[in-house]
């Protein structure tokens, strides 16, 4: 009898630090870019890779991507505040260099950017 007491009372403090130790749920970094991506002629592009890096942190910025839905929009969260570099390539495309690419600036106080990314023979080129 006293084993089953001891047992019991050892697997209801394991129960009660597992819960006490649970933490609430992070809902990580505010920023948001959502968008558009679009070929030459303005259709947009189902299926293609968009590229998410903070600028002028080439060896430490995370990249991130997401695929676009079949109107060729976007949604990447949980981003902290400042400026990124957002590249699209076709789905089919097996490089994620390109030579399209947009600067969105997330602000502090407002963290989210919207941005409209063309691929194509006149795409927005990186100036």
């Amino acid at each position: 009898m006293r084993t089953v007491r001891v047992v019991f009372m050892l697997s209801f403090c394991s129960f009660i630090s597992v819960a006490f130790a649970q933490t609430p749920n992070d809902p990580g970094e505010p920023g948001l870019i959502t968008g558009k991506v679009i070929d030459s002629g303005g259709a947009c592009v189902p299926g293609a890779k968009v590229y998410v890096r903070e600028h002028n942190m080439p060896q430490t910025g995370a990249i991130r991507y997401v695929t676009t839905d079949q109107n060729g929009q976007f949604r990447m969260a949980n981003l902290r505040p400042g400026d990124y570099d957002v590249y699209a390539v076709p789905g089919h495309s097996t490089a994620m260099v390109t030579r399209w690419t947009k600067r969105v600036h997330l602000a502090k106080e407002r963290p989210v950017g919207k941005v409209t990314v063309q691929i194509g023979s006149s795409g927005n080129r990186k100036s």
